[in-house]
């Protein structure tokens, strides 16, 4: 799996320009906005997708078939993906962190570090789900037509829980968001607050990703190059 992940960061490696358009992009924003929350999000959201580019390119000329006559099987490639997926998303938060954190001193911006990183967790956790979908599909079709269909399930998935969302408020008059406030606000110890708003939704990106994991697994054992 070693030689995998040094593949993919060689990958990315030939990636220069657009990682510092990226970066030229995050200063940009960083400082023609009040927030600088935006951009470190936004570089999570962008740099957490590289994943997906480094199963574009071993597809490309017949490349996975290469691959796969080395001595690294299709558990191993698959797995590979998933712990390069994960340390992507933690390089990506601790980079977006860092630089939104320097950016607001050089700006003088009052940044609340807990909101600051709230943000970044919620961008990292959602993406985690992204990717938990992303990375079956993009092995089951292929990654042109994986993305396709990775966009459609996502916005209607969006289409289903701001549906849910309103439902709930019209029909049964209950406000999620002011119940999980509320819930929030009742949780005295602090140790606690923390390990429930960081630990438990933690919990269930491993537990979604390993799940993800299984079925890519089963699909790249049964997929025929």
């Amino acid at each position: 799996m070693k030689g995998l992940l040094i593949k993919d960061l060689k990958i990315l490696a030939k990636q220069k320009k657009f990682l510092v358009f990226v970066l030229l992009l995050m200063v940009l924003i960083s400082f023609s906005m009040e927030d600088v929350s935006f951009s470190a999000t936004y570089t999570v959201l962008i740099l957490s997708m590289l994943t997906l580019t480094t199963i574009s390119y071993d597809e490309m000329n017949g490349g996975m078939l290469f691959l796969l006559s080395l001595p690294a099987n299709r558990k191993t490639y698959v797995k590979e993906k998933y712990v390069f997926a994960i340390l992507n998303l933690v390089v990506a938060a601790i980079f977006a962190f860092v630089f939104g954190y320097v950016a607001s001193i050089v700006k003088h911006a009052n940044v609340d570090l807990g909101d600051f990183v709230t943000n970044i967790l919620i961008v990292m956790f959602a993406m985690g789900m992204a990717l938990a979908l992303a990375i079956p599909v993009d092995l089951k079709y292929g990654a042109e037509k994986g993305r396709m269909l990775v966009i459609g399930v996502m916005a209607g998935f969006l289409v289903i829980v701001v549906a849910g969302y309103k439902t709930l408020a019209k029909v049964l008059h209950i406000d999620v968001l002011e119940e999980v406030t509320k819930f929030l606000s009742s949780i005295e110890s602090k140790t606690l607050l923390v390990v429930t708003m960081v630990g438990v939704p933690l919990v269930a990106l491993l537990l979604v990703l390993y799940c993800s994991y299984l079925i890519a697994n089963r699909i790249m054992t049964k997929k025929e190059f």
